[in-house]
């Protein structure tokens, strides 16, 4: 399944670039209604290079059809999500690394932060696939659902952060 999301600030881009990369941001965020806050695992900066990678582990709390039950414990649909910075691009890979059933899972995306006029602007493009039989496009269709209403609050959290609000 293919997904797509797009998140707006009225901040200056190196604002929103400064809290995606902030240890501070991701460790205050303590409540998302259909995840659970993520766990930093660590930033690592290359200033030299003009990169940097995040890597986070989330857990969703899905609502999964109940046969997938057999393939996946859907109490621990979880993620470790690496994000690779470009930083001069302000643009990012994105890999998806499921923390169980890692041979029927797939997940990888791209994100771009651009200036729009006054805005910030940071798309999401990427694709999700879950291999199960009969049931994978339910799985894919709940996660991806979920991993929206989670963009949304992350999107609150920092406007919050930048003290937007």
């Amino acid at each position: 399944m293919k997904f797509g999301f797009e998140q707006r600030w009225s901040a200056p881009v190196d604002d929103v670039m400064a809290t995606y990369l902030d240890e501070s941001f991701w460790n205050g965020i303590d409540a998302f209604t259909k995840m659970a806050p993520p766990v930093l695992l660590g930033i690592e900066r290359d200033d030299g290079a003009g990169t940097a990678v995040v890597r986070l582990r989330y857990r969703v709390e899905a609502d999964l059809p109940s046969q997938a039950a057999r393939f996946i414990d859907p109490n621990d649909v979880a993620w470790v999500q690496e994000t690779s910075w470009d930083l001069g691009a302000r643009r990012a890979d994105v890999r998806f690394l499921p923390v169980q059933a890692a041979g029927l899972m797939r997940a990888a995306a791209t994100i771009e932060v651009r200036t729009d006029g006054d805005d910030t602007v940071r798309e999401l493009r990427g694709e999700f696939k879950v291999r199960i039989p009969l049931v994978g496009a339910k799985v894919e269709k709940a996660v991806i659902g979920d991993i929206g209403t989670n963009l949304e609050e992350e999107a609150d959290a920092v406007a919050r952060w930048l003290h937007l609000d």
